[in-house]
């Protein structure tokens, strides 16, 4: 195929021809040669953040951005999504129609965590084991055992006769998640090639497909987890990549959360008891390396049982502290625990003990594990043996280098410039036990973005409907760690929507405020809607609280609360939608009452929503404890959360809210507004001046 000049019109226009329903919007074009310039700049200058709002298509803008500039130079372009919805229709809808279009030469694979796949090998173990004879008298634990091994033999033998292909988001019924953790791995506790089921095995399969795809389309999950690994142990490695970040605007906090770390003290002992019973199957297993392990031997033998000493003192000093007995007694949820506090400082020692105890066993068990894969190679040590220890091995190396990134964290002294680490306690299920938990996170994840992926990656495109606040980037900027990329780097694109002509946004006058007289308001909340939702109509109306909603609902007359989807009563969210498009494409009338999972990533277009109601400004509260943290450190350093956190959050939430109502150019509707806020506070006329423009009545 002959490609003219400007790259990304041709594009465009090879589309045009092959889909005769399709026109490339200018807003389009425009996204499109803006990405295609960003991605042609030199090392560690091709990133580009476009906000591009419903109706642009950014799908295919993003693709013909970046499509010539990956294949031009080899690199895979990954394409990361917040949801499983655009994932679909990535594979099955976009990029088959793109590829049809331009006759590009591309092959392109979904990749998921290799914990979404069976492990053959572990399965096989389990269901072995089942045949093997049990001493215990316990009746209940013979039951449950029973039905485990049950339920383990129906999926190996659907697995071998090729009526399962080992992926668990392929199944339409649940597998209990312990008897899943049980069957899957990962790469510390995986044989690779040295398996008997290598040939066979879901992921393995996987991965040689990868290996000749030049477009992989993953989660913000398995992106984040694989940088936070170092890069390249599922993906490619990031300097081969370029990625394309949709729906980005859940970045920040998903980084966060795979920043954080934590110390469970359940699953400390119960690693340390694997780790010293498995030590002695390794000195059987790997008597032909003993020469080279009998001082490791020595170490482990001290620092196992010092591992349990050294846990045993960490909880005896929690145990006796205020706070954490204020958390048992559900009084507290929760709480920050400081570096100059008492509690730290009496912490300190042995987490240091602890420390220098993790980074041997985990050298050690390291080293284990790629004797037993060398071993394996030459054929030393049996394929069964080794596939039982590998797990076992890779699970004591996996929690002792996460607890090393721990300390990494907790250990970290605040300092008086820069944003401290927050550390905070909490109260955790694990393996049917309660344990404490100690946890350490920092204020923001744009240190480790910058450092794991926008410091490597060969090229990155963020995208999504809603990224600035306020009308800018300033927020995403800061939060994303891309202070170093200047205005260059960033489009807000025009939405192709008439908004004048395709939607009217009432306010109604309301004569309570939701933060000062509740109960006043919610009978308000329930008197407006009796006035404004036609009940022929699809109608979207979204609370920030669920006790409001189901107080609302409550006082419905029953003619229009027999209409109501209500979020957590009877159907999911997803049915909820499946019923919803039933009823409004029979002609009855349909209102879903839903929360936040309403307000974002729902795609109901043309009649099947024609008025948005939004109870109430969507003010974000912040509980959890780096939320708080960062509130803190902007007082101190001389700003006002309000301006700097909670306006932009709100801004972005209510245009996001408001995004439900059209999808497409022919979409129309209403939306209303039920927060009096917007016209009596200063900062509802900001809101009100960022939101489309809509025709206000």
């Amino acid at each position: 195929m002959v490609i003219p000049c400007n790259v990304v019109e041709a594009i465009f226009k090879y589309i045009e021809a092959s889909m005769p329903d399709f026109k490339a919007r200018p807003q389009q074009v425009a996204m499109s040669q803006f990405i295609a310039a960003c991605m042609r700049r030199e090392e560690h200058q091709r990133m580009a953040v476009v906000e591009a709002p419903t109706g642009v298509g950014k799908t295919l803008a993003y693709l013909a951005g970046a499509i010539d500039v990956a294949l031009e130079n080899k690199k895979t372009l990954v394409i990361s999504t917040a949801t499983v919805n655009l994932q679909q229709q990535l594979l099955h809808k976009d990029l088959p129609q793109f590829v049809k279009a331009t006759g590009k030469p591309l092959k392109v694979v979904q990749i998921k965590g290799r914990r979404r796949y069976m492990c053959p090998s572990k399965l096989v173990n389990l269901v072995s084991a089942a045949n093997q004879h049990e001493l215990t008298l316990d009746v209940d634990h013979k039951y449950q055992q029973a039905k485990r091994h049950a339920a383990a033999e129906k999926l190996h033998q659907q697995w071998d006769k090729n009526q399962w292909d080992g992926d668990r988001d392929s199944r339409t019924d649940a597998i209990d998640p312990l008897l899943w953790h049980d069957i899957s791995t990962d790469s510390e506790g995986c044989a690779g090639k040295s398996c008997s089921k290598y040939h066979r095995c879901p992921y393995y399969l996987l991965r040689r497909e990868m290996a000749t795809a030049n477009v992989l389309i993953a989660n913000h999950d398995l992106v984040l987890s694989d940088a936070d690994l170092g890069g390249g142990l599922v993906l490619p490695n990031p300097e081969e990549v370029l990625f394309i970040f949709d729906e980005a605007h859940n970045l920040p906090q998903k980084a966060l959360d795979h920043a954080a770390k934590a110390l469970n003290f359940a699953q400390l002992y119960q690693t340390t008891e694997t780790a010293d019973s498995v030590l002695k199957k390794l000195v059987k297993a790997l008597v032909f390396r003993q020469h080279d392990f009998g001082f490791m031997l020595m170490e482990l033998r001290r620092d196992l049982p010092s591992v349990i000493t050294l846990l045993q003192q960490m909880e005896t000093l929690l145990q006796s502290d205020d706070l954490v007995k204020s958390m048992v007694a559900g009084k507290l949820s929760e709480p920050r625990i400081y570096w100059q506090s008492p509690l730290v400082k009496a912490l300190i020692t042995p987490c240091h003990g602890l420390l220098q105890r993790a980074n041997i066993i985990y050298k050690h068990y390291a080293l284990f594990g790629k004797w037993i894969k060398d071993a394996l190679e030459t054929q030393e040590i049996s394929n069964k043996v080794a596939e039982v220890l590998l797990p076992q091995v890779g699970t004591v190396q996996n929690i002792f280098g996460y607890l090393i990134d721990f300390m990494g964290l907790f250990l970290d002294e605040d300092k008086p410039d820069f944003p401290p680490n927050v550390r905070w306690l909490s109260i955790e299920k694990f393996a049917k036990e309660t344990t404490l938990v100690i946890n350490a996170g920092p204020m923001t994840a744009a240190y480790f973005l910058e450092k794991t992926l926008w410091n490597q990656a060969f090229g990155v495109v963020l995208t999504s409907a809603t990224l600035r606040g306020l009308g800018l980037f300033q927020r995403f900027r800061s939060d994303c760690g891309l202070k170093r990329f200047d205005e260059r780097h960033f489009l807000a694109v025009k939405s192709p929507f008439n908004y004048q002509t395709q939607a009217t946004l009432s306010l109604p006058m309301m004569h309570h405020l939701p933060n000062e007289n509740l109960v006043d308001w919610q009978q308000e909340v329930v008197e407006q809607l009796i006035a404004v939702i036609d009940s022929k109509e699809a109608t979207l109306v979204l609370f920030t609280s669920k006790t409001v909603m189901d107080a609302v609902y409550k006082k419905l007359p029953f003619a229009l609360a027999e209409l109501v989807l209500l979020q957590g009563d009877l159907l999911s969210p997803k049915n909820m939608i499946v019923e919803h498009i039933r009823r409004t494409e029979a002609g009855e009338g349909s209102i879903i009452f839903g929360m936040d999972r309403f307000a974002e990533g729902v795609d109901l277009p043309g009649k099947l929503c024609s008025h948005v109601v939004i109870t109430k400004l969507p003010f974000p509260v912040f509980t959890r404890p780096i939320e708080q943290a960062k509130q803190e450190w902007i007082l101190r350093s001389g700003g006002q959360p309000f301006l700097s956190l909670s306006l932009p959050a709100v801004s972005i939430r209510l245009i996001q809210a408001c995004g439900r109502l059209l999808r497409k150019e022919t979409d129309s509707g209403r939306i209303t507004i039920l927060d009096r806020r917007l016209l009596t506070k200063g900062y509802g006329k900001q809101l009100l001046a960022h939101l489309p423009d809509y025709k206000i009545i």
